[in-house]
């Protein structure tokens, strides 16, 4: 008994034995490989811990360092998220939250952008527009502000006010507005029959979140049933992405096992993303722009690629990285650009875009939607070959 309690002593000594000059082998090759860059670290914190007036808790001082190294990598989509961020980003992707109910993102100078108030929430019955560039959260300059850190401001508990400054370039000048915060439930998709006696019905889809690709599925469903469409207008315009699966799950709405999308990490894998099997075999057309980004451009390219649609507008956004978003012990969360992804034809349209087959501006001076007109009498066209 006491043979076998020694044996197992021994071996557990030796396992930690093990473990111990692993640690001592790895901490060595990162001193030699890294040994200046540690030896700053070490000393920043140290200064500050002994000589800065102003102190600031370790766990903070970590934190900071590792947002710091995100930073590092030159990635716009790529950032370390508080806790605060991550449970933020969680709930935009549930849709449903206290706020005044916008879409936001950066434009290409970094500036905070309305794409578009939601229909009946607050921001929308206050008169925020489209386009309108956030300067002042509650007093605060969003300048140097990410669209994130922006979210988190407007968002608070029902009944509280928001005090909202934007520039408005079609006016030339700045307003300031006061915003009573409610629970936004956020509905991504809205549906409409455009003309009866031709059979379109219109889907527009602004962003994809988990109850994305349910509400595309309902609105098709209740659009054909009893045969009152024979073909469909798919706007993805100002829709800047949002969960990838989701543009997986509504592309095999109107595709039968197609790919959908390739992707290729930093050491060279590749997987190759179908569609699910059983589609709506009618008609397509889908719109895009300028600001159709990320989910809505893996979207667009199935559809373009595997000949499901043809699109009209204008060039889209050009975001086709993948973030990864891994979660973090102290609540918070790494969102990282793991891939980057292909059309089904093998384009690369990162900072290019997908050029669609009809290209059509709208006039930025006029009310007429030139490009749905167009998407009108493309989607007509079809259904006449059809017939």
């Amino acid at each position: 008994m006491n043979r076998e309690k020694n044996n197992w002593l021994r071996g557990l000594n030796i396992f930690f034995s093990a473990i111990g000059v692993v640690t001592v082998i790895c901490t060595i090759a990162l001193l030699a490989t890294s040994g200046p860059g540690l030896a700053t670290l070490f000393s920043v914190i140290g200064l500050i811990k002994t000589e800065s007036l102003y102190q600031i808790d370790t766990a903070r001082m970590l934190e900071g360092a590792g947002a710091g190294i995100v930073e590092a990598l030159d990635d716009p989509y790529s950032r370390y998220l508080d806790k605060q961020t991550y449970q933020d980003l969680k709930v935009k992707l549930e849709a449903k939250f206290g706020g005044i109910g916008v879409y936001v993102g950066q434009d290409n100078q970094g500036r905070i952008m309305i794409y578009s108030p939601i229909k009946g929430t607050p921001a929308y019955k206050e008169g925020i527009r489209h386009g309108d560039i956030i300067v002042r959260i509650n007093g605060q300059s969003t300048m140097k502000m990410t669209s994130d850190e922006a979210v988190q401001l407007m968002r608070g508990d029902p009944g509280t006010k928001l005090e909202l400054g934007v520039y408005r370039d079609s006016e030339g000048k700045e307003l300031n507005f006061t915003i009573v915060r409610e629970i936004i439930n956020v509905p991504s998709v809205e549906d409409q029959i455009l003309d009866e006696a031709a059979g379109i019905g219109y889907i527009s889809l602004n962003q994809f979140h988990a109850q994305s690709a349910n509400e595309v599925a309902t609105s098709v469903e209740k659009l054909i049933n009893g045969d009152k469409v024979k073909g469909i207008i798919l706007d993805l315009r100002y829709n800047g992405g949002g969960d990838f699966n989701t543009a997986l799950d509504i592309a095999g709405i109107f595709l039968d096992g197609d790919t959908v999308v390739m992707a290729a990490d930093n050491k060279g894998n590749q997987q190759v993303y179908k569609a699910s099997s059983g589609k709506v075999d009618i008609p397509l057309v889908v719109l895009v722009n300028q600001d159709s980004a990320s989910a809505a451009e893996i979207l667009a390219a199935a559809l373009q690629d595997n000949r499901r649609a043809e699109l009209v507008g204008v060039k889209t956004f050009g975001k086709g990285l993948v973030q990864t978003v891994f979660p973090l012990h102290d609540g918070g969360a790494l969102k990282l650009t793991t891939q980057k992804y292909y059309t089904p034809n093998g384009r690369d349209i990162n900072e290019v875009g997908i050029t669609p087959d009809y290209e059509v501006q709208n006039d930025p001076d006029s009310s007429e939607d030139l490009q749905l007109t167009k998407a009108i009498n493309v989607l007509k066209e079809k259904l006449q070959k059809q017939s």
